[in-house]
């Protein structure tokens, strides 16, 4: 995934108008371009990666309760308070632990933090990282590295330890110096490597160790970034799980597809309809084709029962579904069985005949009991001591 990379001045100047430096990176971090452009005018990429100014980071080296979750996020600003000037309340803290028994702490002011995000969003820019510029110079065991700038100056002393130091006026920075007094022997570098123009003699001198500049013209300008060493988009201020832009899309198509299916729906019904519309004329054409005496048609296939049933009951012959039609079916199909019969019940135009389960409890008399209702035009079936018949056609 390629990653836009981009190096926010410090929070309080930053505005939709500044021009901004950016690095467009590839897969691998391998830098592809590098260039300057106002918010409006960024390439717009899937991922967003922040490097912020290092004076608007304070990293603290401290060590962390026995805490995680919500109980660590409380205490970090307790933490971060004796290191301070500003109200706590105004400081935003994160933590990051390292390689060693102890953890990093970043601290910026919560309000320019998140006036820049939200500036960023209306730009359309998602951040999906942040980290602090100090902690973005190169890395090289048992060297520190010293980056000089016009408004300040960047040092990076580890994995997660850097400051950011006055700009250089001849003289090496006072932070450097600083950071020499206080690192202790295991802490204190062989070398600074210092990107800029300094006066190599002097410095060596004043600070007490080789001051070197870059071996190599990629120390001076690396083809690859560092990875994220400290996160700082953290807590109220991670990136969103998911944002609308990315959904436009899908969603759109998920729009398209249920108005597609609300329009074939509406057409399936309105065939569904005219099909029926057909087939009732149809039916009603038959009944009254059958029976022109019919005065209204209401329901044309029970309509139509009836009209067969008293044409029927006319000529002398019963309709098969009525009760005697169907008794008559069984009694015949039993003519050695008639004492096996508890109870017959008639519903529906359905028989159902109750036998003794020891009258019937040989598989052939059964079957042989269902063949000659079949033979009479009727429907039987079995279940355990249980007859049902009904007219062919007329059920399962």
């Amino acid at each position: 995934m390629k990653t836009l990379r981009l190096h926010l001045c410090p929070l309080a100047d930053l505005g939709a108008d500044g021009a901004l430096d950016y690095e467009l990176l590839d897969e691998h971090r391998a830098i592809v371009k590098r260039g300057q452009a106002t918010l409006g005018d960024l390439p717009r990429l899937s991922r967003v990666e922040l490097v912020v100014a290092a004076p608007d980071v304070l990293l603290i080296e401290a060590a962390l309760p026995p805490l995680s979750g919500a109980r660590l996020r409380a205490a970090l600003p307790a933490l971060a308070e004796p290191h301070i000037l500003s109200e706590i309340e105004s400081a935003f803290v994160v933590a990051a632990r390292g390689p060693g028994p102890r953890a990093t702490l970043a601290v910026l002011d919560r309000a320019l933090f998140a006036r820049a995000l939200e500036l960023l969003r209306r730009a359309k820019l998602e951040p999906a990282s942040a980290t602090p510029e100090q902690l973005t110079l190169p890395l090289e065991s048992g060297r520190w590295c010293l980056r000089l700038g016009a408004a300040y100056s960047v040092l990076r002393m580890a994995a997660l330890r850097g400051i950011a130091c006055s700009p250089a006026a001849g003289s090496a920075p006072v932070e450097v110096q600083l950071a020499l007094q206080q690192a202790g022997e295991s802490q204190r570098p062989q070398a600074i490597v210092v990107d800029g123009d300094f006066p190599a003699r002097e410095w060596t001198d004043a600070l007490g160790l080789p001051v070197v500049a870059p071996e190599s013209a990629a120390e001076v300008t690396p083809t690859g970034a560092e990875p994220v060493a400290l996160e700082l988009l953290q807590y109220e201020l991670a990136p969103r799980l998911a944002s609308w832009r990315a959904w436009r899309v899908p969603a759109a198509i998920a729009a398209l597809l249920a108005l597609t299916w609300l329009v074939g729906l509406n057409v399936d019904a309105w065939l569904m309809r005219r099909e029926e519309s057909a087939l009732r004329a149809h039916m009603e054409a038959t009944l009254r084709g059958a029976f022109p005496s019919t005065p209204v048609v209401l329901d044309p296939l029970q309509q139509m029962r009836r009209g067969v049933a008293d044409l029927r009951a006319g000529a002398g012959a019963s309709d098969p579904r009525e009760f005697l039609p169907l008794a008559t079916a069984v009694a015949r199909a039993l003519p050695t069985e008639n004492d096996a019969v508890r109870a017959m019940e008639f519903r529906d135009q359905v028989l159902r005949v109750d036998f003794d389960p020891r009258a019937l409890d040989a598989p052939k008399k059964r079957d042989l009991v269902i063949e000659q209702i079949s033979a009479g035009g009727l429907t039987g079936r079995f279940s355990e001591a249980t007859l049902t018949v009904r007219a062919k056609g007329d059920g399962p």
